[in-house]
């Protein structure tokens, strides 16, 4: 019986031992990120907590469009609530990001998630004080934060390294 065991340990650990571990010398390992770049990532880290904390109050909102006026009018003095938050959390990551810390279409891209950042954290005020008289606002900040939210993906996606070049080659 232990030979047995020892025999299905060998034929599985076997095939482990044979992978290809050949690294392909076409393909470079992405340069170590830069002291600025990674305030602008910290930076973008802080926040995009606060982001979350806003994209909560909307959902709050969203869910109770079909509640009673009791119940919406709460959600949306909840959103008034995590507005202000929200905003302390960008406002403290925002000086972090400085766009200057990437080159080229990345500093472009970098640049333009900060100023839709801004143009975000410019209604979080109107936001903390009428999301609970004015409707609209939500609307108003569902739109910011789709237009954030598009920056981010292309900025992201632009940080990260071609993988579909590396898998294709031999």
């Amino acid at each position: 019986m232990l030979a047995g065991i020892v025999t299905v340990i060998t034929m599985v650990a076997i095939p482990l031992e044979v992978q290809d571990t050949a690294v392909h010398k076409d393909t470079a390992p992405p340069a170590p990120p830069t002291i600025e770049q990674i305030h602008y990532m910290a930076g973008l880290k802080t926040a995009t907590r606060g982001v979350a904390q806003i994209r909560d109050g909307l959902n709050r909102v969203a869910r109770t469009q079909q509640a009673d006026s009791l119940t919406r009018r709460r959600a949306a003095r909840r959103l008034g609530g995590l507005c202000g938050t929200a905003r302390t959390f960008i406002v403290s990551g925002r000086p972090k990001m400085q766009p200057s810390a990437y080159a080229d279409s990345l500093g472009i891209l970098a640049k333009q998630l900060r100023t839709r950042l801004d143009s975000l954290t410019a209604l979080l005020p109107k936001c903390e004080q009428t999301a609970g008289r004015d409707p609209t606002v939500a609307n108003t900040l569902t739109t910011r934060l789709k237009n954030y939210d598009d920056a981010l993906v292309a900025f992201r996606t632009a940080l990260r390294p071609d993988s579909t070049k590396a898998a294709s080659q031999p």
